[in-house]
């Protein structure tokens, strides 16, 4: 295989010890003969000593913004300093195994047509978690925002007849930015990432332009990552333990409905959002007497925040 150098990309923002943990696994990396590598960590305006922590460890070279950009700007700025051939997005909560950048290079080496490659994620615990797709339609963004097809994930059977990582390598529509690779000739030609979306739906944008422009964008299921899901979010207090950020994933969804395919169907985005939204509150609602004594903050907690999140989508409106 042709030699490489291999740019990772971490932001972080306040998550100092999975921060630490997430640069300890990059450096861990079992690299084949001649690839190198170079780890960028952009701290983005954190006060939690995540820099300081960092700073001086061999191998890692740390940006500071004095203020927090947001996510998309803080991967920009990230990619503006590096140099590889191939880019890797690491959200600071997310561990790469250490065969996982190899079987990367590997991938990219073998197909001149991969532009884009994701991981198969899985939770701390070591369950699958979803890890991209197709590309969302109106019954997609309605199925989402009303969570049932997690509650069917929950069911052996059906996890069996649609499992979350495919046994090989499979085209999708798009990856998560949790742990997502991008040939470097792919972003030189379609970057950087859109930084009108507050903290979502970036690497949805990206994938689905570079598809556009003829790239392959797949999931590799021997490229694989631990994500501690909503944790690089759960600071700023939005939503309880399971919806962090809920009300951010769905405004960024409406604002890539209306960039992809106009504001007709944005509309009817928000629309099947909020429909599928207040479906989910409703069985919430009708599940609480069910909850158990130890649960029913949190689920109280959770079901507040996705009222707030529907609420913050405004009344759906189908016409002018």
């Amino acid at each position: 295989m042709k030699p490489i150098l291999i740019s990772v990309v971490v932001p972080t923002l306040d998550t100092k010890e999975l921060t630490v943990a997430c640069v300890d696994a990059v450096l861990r990396s079992e690299l084949p003969a001649g690839t190198a590598l170079e780890l960028i960590v952009v701290d983005d305006g954190g006060r939690d000593g995540t820099a300081e922590t960092l700073s001086g460890r061999p191998g890692v070279r740390i940006l500071r913004n004095e203020a927090t950009t947001g996510f998309s700007r803080a991967v920009n700025r990230g990619v503006a300093e590096a140099s590889g051939d191939l880019l890797v997005f690491l959200n600071s909560d997310a561990t790469v195994e250490p065969a996982g950048l190899a079987r990367l290079a590997e991938a990219f080496a073998a197909d001149a047509s991969l532009g884009i490659a994701g991981a198969a994620l899985r939770f701390p615990d070591g369950a699958p978690q979803w890890s991209g797709g197709r590309e969302p339609d109106l019954p997609w963004l309605f199925a989402q925002a009303s969570a049932f097809p997690a509650f069917l994930g929950r069911f052996p059977a059906w996890r069996r007849l649609k499992p979350l990582h495919p046994a090989s390598v499979a085209d999708v529509g798009w990856v998560s930015g949790a742990a997502m690779a991008v040939r470097a000739s792919v972003w030189r030609e379609l970057g950087p990432f859109d930084v009108s979306f507050a903290f979502y739906v970036q690497d949805l944008d990206f994938c689905l332009r570079a598809r556009d422009r003829g790239w392959r964008v797949c999931l590799l299921p021997e490229f694989r990552a631990f994500h501690h899901q909503g944790a690089t979010i759960a600071p700023t207090g939005e939503g309880g333990t399971g919806n962090a950020g809920v009300g951010l994933l769905w405004n960024d969804l409406v604002l890539w409905a209306e960039k992809r395919k106009g504001p007709s169907f944005a509309r009817r985005a928000r629309a099947a959002i909020w429909v599928g939204a207040a479906l989910r509150i409703a069985a919430r609602r009708l599940s609480f007497p069910f909850v158990s004594a130890s649960r029913r903050a949190t689920w109280r907690r959770d079901t507040a925040a996705l009222s707030e999140a529907r609420a913050g989508l405004g009344l759906p409106r189908l016409t002018r």
